[in-house]
């Protein structure tokens, strides 16, 4: 009994010390960036120009692989669509087994297995992943084309866009990036009806001679398989395979608005508006201001901590959620700030939306809104490296994007070393105020003649962004 009191005593004690040191009033001073460590990949080169990248890890006994084409944004002009139907008549079965076989094959390897217009995908485990691979392979270079799957698959797409014909988020989707990059830019056309019902079996049969190719290809194997044994099954599956050689795209440059306009489409059964708040900008993944930027939508948008749900959903009310994303890449991509908003509160969110952005343009960001920033970034990139996955994708993109080699392995010290100043330049060059673009698509009945008494000059949109009258005059008081 007596060993049982000094114990507890001995516990209390420790216990209130500790409590004594600890301030609870402030919050714990962040700890240093996690020192990133992972393996680089072993990278081999096929006759026919595949890139084959493979990372060990015999944690599991479970290998996958994953074949991307790089081909750059595709233009599909008045056939918009046929990549989609080629896609997924890729997996309708090959020259040697239906689908029924084709199907049944995989489901007896307990193996996952899928491909597309832009490559194609299988993971199974180590015992039976050689017999996976080889069926993927097969779907890549042995498609049958059935023809009455094509039309299945047709009917399907026409049915599919019949019905997020009164959706103001389907719309709203086609239509921000129509209007942004144009609607004959590969980034901004999309499917229609007429588009689709042009589209001929012989229109995929071409598009898949075009570009399912060995050409800027990409095999990338991950888990429990030896680089040489790897190398050896991408020769025995791919390596005499010949394809058209790919041509990287080279797109002209699209202009941001000349002053921040308001476009509209009017969806009268809308009981909510989607608001887009958009401008094009080029962030190569090697540009200096990479790391500044992605911190820097991390506190206007990049969650529920972020500027605009704190004022948009929580001090306003105005929508569940509002938030912000860029693009980055080779090519133009979109920094969007985005609300599924009430009708009747449109024209304040707009105002919100645009307030933030240029507070953020104009002001400092605080030191605590930039350290939770990085925190988040240090904590979310180093747990993702349990994923061996990760690492070989970073491989790859080194490659594509012709970045440093310690691209990633320095990733956080360039996360870290973002400053308050920072931000706010990267901020005044991505997030467009003056040559920005609203786009709302909702009742316009029900903000209209509020946005136009705010001082807003509205342009008004069909559902496939082809400008339409003028809209309608505020009414008079």
């Amino acid at each position: 009994m007596k060993k049982i009191f000094i114990l507890a005593f001995a516990t209390l004690f420790v216990q209130s010390v500790v409590a004594q040191k600890l301030d609870r009033s402030q919050r714990p001073k962040p700890g240093p960036a996690p020192v990133l460590t992972f393996a680089d990949p072993v990278i081999y080169k096929l006759s026919n120009g595949i890139t084959v990248l493979v990372v060990e890890n015999h944690k599991l006994p479970k290998v996958s692989a994953t074949y991307s084409i790089d081909a750059g944004p595709i233009t599909e002009g008045a056939k918009a669509g046929v990549l989609s139907l080629l896609g997924g008549l890729m997996n309708e079965g090959t020259t040697t087994k239906t689908k029924v076989q084709f199907d049944e094959a995989v489901d007896q390897l307990g193996a996952d297995v899928s491909v597309s217009s832009r490559g194609g995908s299988t993971s199974a485990l180590t015992r039976y992943f050689d017999s996976a691979f080889l069926l993927m392979a097969d779907a890549l270079r042995h498609p049958s084309f059935p023809a009455p799957s094509f039309e299945k698959l047709k009917s399907q797409s026409l049915t599919g866009l019949k019905s997020s014909e009164r959706s103001a988020k389907a719309i709203s989707g086609r239509v921000v990036n129509a209007l942004a990059y144009g609607v004959n830019h590969p980034s901004g056309e999309f499917e229609t009806e007429q588009s689709i019902n042009s589209i001929t079996l012989d229109d995929v049969k071409a598009a898949y001679s075009k570009y399912i190719t060995p050409s800027r290809g990409y095999l990338t194997f991950v888990g429990d398989i030896k680089p040489e044994v790897a190398k050896a099954l991408a020769i025995k599956a791919l390596g005499d395979w010949k394809g058209t050689a790919l041509t990287f795209p080279v797109l002209a440059k699209v202009q941001n608005p000349a002053k921040t306009e308001v476009d509209v489409v009017n969806v009268p059964n809308a009981v909510q508006s989607e608001i887009t708040v958009t401008n094009l900008i080029d962030l190569p993944l090697n540009s200096p201001d990479y790391h500044a930027v992605l911190l820097a939508n991390e506190i206007l948008g990049g969650g529920a901590d972020a500027k605009l749900f704190r004022n948009l959903r929580e001090k306003h009310g105005f929508t569940y959620g509002a938030y912000s994303s860029n693009g980055s890449g080779r090519f133009q991509a979109l920094f969007r700030a985005n609300a599924a908003v009430r009708n009747e509160k449109v024209d304040s969110a707009v105002v919100e939306f645009l307030h933030e952005i240029n507070v953020m343009r104009t002001e400092k960001v605080s030191n605590d809104d930039l350290q939770n920033a990085k925190n988040l970034y240090n904590g979310s990139f180093a747990l993702g490296l349990e994923n061996p996955a990760r690492t070989a994708g970073f491989a790859s993109n080194i490659l594509i994007n012709n970045l440093p080699k310690d691209f990633y392995r320095t990733y956080l010290q360039k996360i870290n070393a973002v400053t308050a100043d920072d931000i706010l330049r990267v901020s005044k060059k991505y997030f467009g105020y003056d040559d920005a673009r609203v786009v709302i698509v909702g009742n316009q009945d029900q903000f209209i003649p509020g946005l136009q008494k705010r001082g807003f000059v509205v342009k008004t949109y069909d559902k496939y962004a082809a400008p339409v009258s003028a809209a309608p005059a505020a009414a008079k008081n």
